[in-house]
């Protein structure tokens, strides 16, 4: 196509799309037209609904208004007659609870203490509301009786189902290592929870502490009688000691040498007792005493579980105070008895009767600590009832032993007390008795005399205190002996009294561990006494020396010329004569007096005649083995001064110590 062709297409192109738009322009304006007409006719509806909004909230917001006035009204006429029911409602408590507490609690502790709680609240609305009612009086004195039904049911409950302890079953409890059976409280559980709830209420709103002082008194009694029951029971036990098994108790009988003991100052008649009035002997009630003793440990614990059942906590401790009190002045007072008993030993000098005593002694040490773990927390004056006890019967133990070692020292050498025939004194055989005694309680002998320098005592300290006192006594008992020998006029006589006695102490010694106590203190108090012995032996064999001159061959210095069948010179046989004669009488009177003194040992009576055969056999066979003399002329009758053979002086040696050979 030319230019102008093309041009001219173009343009009607362009006219084309031109008339396309201006159509559509058109149309645009035509929908902007009715946009605004439809915008118009919305702006007038809202307008008119406004208008309309305006005039409802005119006619509902006074309607609003009243109706919540209305609301507000209704409520506090709710409240209103909430209250007057609740005030009608105290006005009636006095009503309802009266037939409830005429009743009283025993059957209904529930009922019960609801209506006084019930009370409670009555009283606290007429004091404060109308505290001139006569309400108010009501309702105060129905609590006051109600508050006293509630005490009063509180003792009674306690009391009836308190009951002691049978003492078969106390032997049970003090058996248990450790109280896990709950029947030792013995009262019923429902009884248990009645009380409880009683005495938290008068604790709390009861505001009362009468039943504190009923639950104290109550079962402090009741405790008492159960021991008191126990002691009774095991005196009129015959078989004591079986107790003691059960008890696990070291309560013992009086053993075998106390018994010799009190047989032998009942044989010699002889007695250092001051006199005292047979009716203020005391009774010695050991086995009772430690039952009590084991029993009161026990049952203090008992009381102390029941009563953290029943007793509100603020009250425990007095109340666990008051219960104890009585019954722990009881073990204390019988215990006071153990220790008028044993001063009444050292009045009567009885050392002996304190060995009665140490069973108790032991027991209380044993328990103290059961004691101090049971009554932490109590008043002093409780607390220290059994370490006071304790320490009384060891001061007075120890004033027992001090009295002994005094009596030892101070016994009297009276002639009339020594033994005829140089046997053991009664001094000896008592005290070696009695320290035997001393050496089988060792922890508590020891533990009494160290109580006085130690407040710690080990065993070591115990034993080693104990040896000093052995040996002390001991001490002044070889004092004594020597002093009494000097009575005898016969030295010789001493000299066997003084080795009896020696040799029967090291025996006593080397009985029941004594000698190896008494090493502790005095190493070497076996070998002492072995040369004690050896001394005494020598000294008395020094009686037997006169023989040898009398046995000798001459005549002052001068060999007798002795030949068989010869005949001897006058003044020769005058002298033989006067050494037959002097042998003869003197060995005759010294077999006749020695024959009656005693030598208990039959060891060191063998010992002895073997000595003096020694001594004076050699010298005997010289002269009539070989019948020196019997065949030379120096008297007419020969056998008047020839009496003894070499046999015949070795069977006399054998009477020596023997009266009955």
């Amino acid at each position: 196509l030319s230019n102008m062709e093309q041009t001219q297409k173009r343009k009607q192109e362009i006219e084309t799309r031109l008339a396309e738009e201006k159509k559509r322009s058109e149309m645009i304006k035509e929908n902007l037209e009715k946009a605004d007409q439809l915008t118009n006719s919305m702006v007038t509806i809202l307008n008119h609904f406004d208008e309309r909004l305006h005039k409802l909230e005119d006619t509902i917001l006074p309607v609003h208004r009243k109706t919540k006035d209305l609301q507000r009204l209704q409520d506090n006429i709710e409240k209103t007659l909430t209250s007057l029911d609740h005030v009608i409602g105290y006005h009636h408590v006095a009503n309802d609870v009266e037939p409830v507490l005429r009743q009283g609690p025993s059957r209904q502790v529930d009922k019960y203490l609801h209506s006084m709680e019930r009370l409670v609240k009555a009283v606290a609305f007429f004091s404060e509301n109308n505290p001139d009612s006569p309400e108010l009086n009501t309702v105060n004195t129905l609590f006051s009786n109600g508050k006293d039904g509630l005490e009063k049911e509180f003792q009674a409950q306690l009391s009836r189902h308190t009951k002691p302890m049978p003492p078969l079953k106390v032997e049970e409890l003090i058996k248990m290592e450790n109280k896990e059976d709950e029947s030792f409280i013995h009262l019923p559980e429902k009884t248990v929870s009645d009380l409880s709830q009683m005495s938290e209420w008068l604790s709390g709103p009861g505001n009362s502490q009468s039943f504190v002082k009923a639950y104290s008194d109550i079962r402090s009694n009741n405790l008492i009688k159960t021991l008191n029951g126990m002691s009774d029971h095991i005196k009129g036990n015959s078989n004591t000691t079986q107790l003691h098994d059960r008890t696990h108790t070291t309560t013992t009988k009086m053993n075998e040498s106390q018994i010799i003991i009190h047989w032998l100052l009942k044989c010699l008649g002889k007695s250092s007792h001051a006199p005292i009035a047979e009716e203020e002997l005391i009774e010695l009630e050991v086995d009772p005493f430690v039952a009590m003793v084991s029993a009161c440990a026990k049952l203090i614990v008992v009381e102390q579980d029941m009563m953290q059942s029943v007793i509100p906590e603020k009250y425990r401790r007095k109340v666990f105070d008051n219960i104890i009190t009585e019954p722990l002045e009881t073990v204390e007072q019988t215990g006071t008895k153990i220790v008028e008993y044993s001063k009444q030993c050292i009045a009567r000098h009885d050392h002996p009767s304190i060995v009665n005593v140490f069973p108790a002694i032991k027991h209380l040490k044993t328990t103290l600590p059961a004691y101090q773990d049971a009554l932490k927390g109590v008043s002093e004056k409780n607390r220290l009832r059994i370490p006071r006890l304790i320490a009384e019967l060891d001061s007075v133990g120890v004033k027992v032993l001090e009295d002994f070692s005094d009596c030892v020292k101070s016994d009297p050498e009276k002639e009339s007390n020594m033994p005829k025939d140089g046997t053991v004194h009664e001094l000896t055989s008592n005290t070696m008795l009695f320290l035997q005694q001393l050496a089988e309680n060792v922890e508590i002998v020891g533990g009494m005399l160290a109580s006085k320098f130690e407040s710690q005592q080990s065993i070591q300290i115990i034993r080693s205190c104990l040896a000093k006192y052995i040996g002390q006594v001991l001490g002044a008992l070889k004092l004594n002996l020597e002093n009494k020998s000097r009575v005898y006029v016969d030295l010789f006589l001493a000299a066997v009294f003084l080795l009896n006695n020696y040799h029967f102490i090291i025996t006593a010694l080397n009985r029941h561990n004594l000698l190896a106590l008494a090493q502790i203190a005095t190493p070497e108090i076996e070998r002492f006494y072995k040369e004690f012995i050896e001394e005494q032996r020598q000294a008395y064999m020094q009686c037997w020396t006169k023989f040898d001159s009398y046995l000798n061959n001459d005549n002052k210095g001068v060999p007798i010329q002795v030949q068989p069948g010869g005949k001897l010179k006058d003044k020769d046989k005058q002298v033989v004569k006067d050494k037959f004669k002097s042998f003869n009488n003197d060995f005759e009177d010294l077999v006749k007096t020695h024959q009656q003194w005693a030598m208990p040992s039959s060891d060191i009576k063998k010992e002895i005649r073997n000595s003096v055969k020694s001594r004076i056999r050699s010298s005997v066979l010289k002269i009539f083995l070989f019948h020196r003399y019997r065949m030379v002329q120096f008297t007419k009758n020969i056998d008047k001064y020839l009496k003894y053979t070499p046999e015949s002086v070795v069977e006399n040696i054998d009477k020596l110590f023997d009266q009955y050979a």
